[in-house]
């Protein structure tokens, strides 16, 4: 006789297109993960972009075209109060709170857990709500001792990362002159504060060029800066938005991340799985769980554009050596199978309170 398997929804809101999304649909896709628990997906307001919903066609799904706020929290209290499932798993600190006075009121037994995306550096999210949940996923440990600086106990955080496909395709360093590659939505200052980036790129020398993939608010601010100074006209090519920008790129020396903080930094995780290594800032949270210096990139404090504008010249001066297939094997731990076990055994864990 089989065992029965424990019924576990995932609830939040999302866009439909982003990291979030990317590792939503691979956990709830997931044959391993499928295999141990009933998944669904329960959203209480409208997804902006509706083709996510093409990659969950055998998924559970509870959709909805709420937007106005009152109403979407009357769909979450209604669902949580008829809820008769084992664990829900909230991806937003407020809607932990509403199922902690929904679970204590109606007396429920499920398990409540939390699974932040970004670091509480984001002010749209509250880390003071999460002691709420009864125990708490981790994309990077610095999220973790994030959560565990509001009194949670470490023994109710495990942290589980972000998952990434291994690719047979190898994207091979550019040798007639240095490719950098920047992909991410284009926003100048703030979270990925690309202006910083594009200031130490005005001074850089060397043959050397940098190829941007994405689109976003400060587009048209980008481009003002690029075309006003002429080392950048002349070697930043502002590629756009893509499905799959990997798809595009045949050489690539290094990818550049200089952002003030970041949920995990999933980007180099997929630069480093096509056997690309990476320049990033050493913000919270993730870049330093993904990056080991010398070995698949380089790390520099936020803020050091000193050690950045080294760091690329180190580059331009083919004075490094990394080797694709030593940066891909550099994170091993981030595959999928190894992620989808870490994935089932720390629910179970959770469950088994």
């Amino acid at each position: 006789m089989t065992d029965k398997k424990d019924d576990i929804t995932f609830v939040g809101s999302v866009t439909g297109r982003g990291g979030i999304e990317t590792v939503l649909t691979h956990v709830l896709k997931s044959k391993i993960i499928n295999s141990n628990f009933n998944l669904s997906f329960f959203l209480f307001r409208k997804v902006r972009y509706q083709e996510f919903f093409a990659g969950l066609k055998d998924i559970k799904t509870y959709k909805t075209n709420l937007t106005n706020n009152y109403s979407c929290l009357i769909r979450l209290l209604i669902f949580l109060i008829s809820y008769q499932g084992d664990a829900l798993v909230f991806m937003g600190p407020k809607e932990i709170l509403v199922a902690r006075w929904v679970k204590k009121i109606f007396r429920k037994k499920y398990k409540i857990i939390s699974w932040m995306h970004n670091s509480n550096v984001d002010a749209a999210l509250n880390f003071n709500l999460l002691p709420n949940a009864d125990f708490h996923l981790a994309i990077s440990n610095e999220i973790k001792h994030e959560i565990e600086d509001t009194g949670v106990s470490s023994d109710k955080i495990k942290v589980i990362y972000n998952p990434i496909e291994p690719k047979t395709k190898t994207i091979t360093p550019n040798i007639d002159k240095t490719t950098f590659i920047y992909v991410s939505r284009i926003i100048l200052d703030g979270q990925k504060n690309l202006r910083g980036l594009l200031e130490v790129l005005k001074n850089l020398n060397g043959n050397w060029e940098l190829d941007v993939y994405g689109s976003g608010r400060d587009l048209a601010a980008v481009k003002a800066i690029v075309n006003s100074n002429s080392n950048l006209k002349e070697k930043i090519h502002l590629k756009g938005w893509s499905q799959n920008p990997w798809d595009e790129i045949e050489h690539a020396n290094a990818l550049l991340l200089n952002s003030n903080f970041e949920g995990f930094g999933m980007v180099l995780a997929e630069a480093m799985s096509y056997g690309i290594p990476c320049i990033s800032s050493d913000c919270k949270a993730g870049p330093n769980d993904i990056i080991r210096n010398n070995e698949n990139g380089f790390l520099y404090p936020v803020g050091d554009y000193t050690l950045l504008a080294n760091d690329l010249t180190l580059f331009c001066e083919n004075k490094v050596n990394f080797v694709p297939q030593k940066v891909k094997e550099s994170i091993n731990f981030l595959y999928d199978k190894n992620y989808d076990a870490r994935f089932v055994n720390s629910l179970k864990y959770f469950l088994s309170f």
